[in-house]
């Protein structure tokens, strides 16, 4: 029962309705204004969520929420959950893994776990097997929603939300890098 009001009390707190894919107009008023710093736009430079995008971080009842937005008007297209360092267990709780996949389930849609497929690996399919096996072990998951959206719990500390243009995006990003290596060959 305890477990089952605390699920309801997260709910409560993170709502109901999707983030993943709202504006940085709606983040502020869910969230309240950007806590970007100076520091934290460099941490985005160097570690950027989505390369390419528009950064801003949100702090949000002893979380951090980072979003990456295409457009300056746009939707967020990748968003990252993890706790503040306040004293409180870093450590993101099946309860609190829970609340936020219901706040970003709209209407009609659900989400089913799937085989852990680490995006950013550059091994073939029979070592993503491995690592799958090995990122189950440690506790890493995912799941997708009906729509494409991904949810990735890593290392119990970060649940990173994604729509599949965040991919597109870094898939043509790529692409254009690898053209643009191809074009600086000089002509011998």
């Amino acid at each position: 029962m305890r477990l089952f009001l605390l699920i309801v009390w997260c709910s409560v707190i993170f709502a109901a309705e999707a983030r993943i894919g709202e504006t940085s107009i709606q983040f502020v008023d869910r969230y309240g204004a950007p806590k970007d710093t100076p520091s934290s736009k460099m941490s985005d430079k160097s570690w950027p969520l989505l390369e390419g995008a528009i950064h801003h971080r949100y702090e949000y009842q002893g979380w951090r929420i980072r979003a990456a937005f295409l457009q300056l008007d746009g939707p967020a297209v990748r968003m990252e959950f993890s706790k503040l360092p306040n004293g409180q267990n870093p450590r993101i709780q099946d309860y609190e893994l829970d609340a936020i996949k219901a706040a970003n389930t709209p209407a009609g849609m659900t989400w089913k776990q799937i085989l852990y497929d680490n995006p950013d690996s550059p091994n073939g399919p029979l070592a993503k097997l491995g690592e799958g096996y090995f990122a189950n072990v440690i506790g890493e998951k995912m799941w997708q929603r009906t729509d494409g959206a991904l949810l990735w719990h890593r290392s119990h500390l970060i649940v990173r939300l994604e729509l599949p243009v965040a991919r597109q995006h870094e898939e043509q990003l790529k692409i254009r890098k690898d053209q643009n290596t191809r074009a600086s060959v000089p002509a011998f």
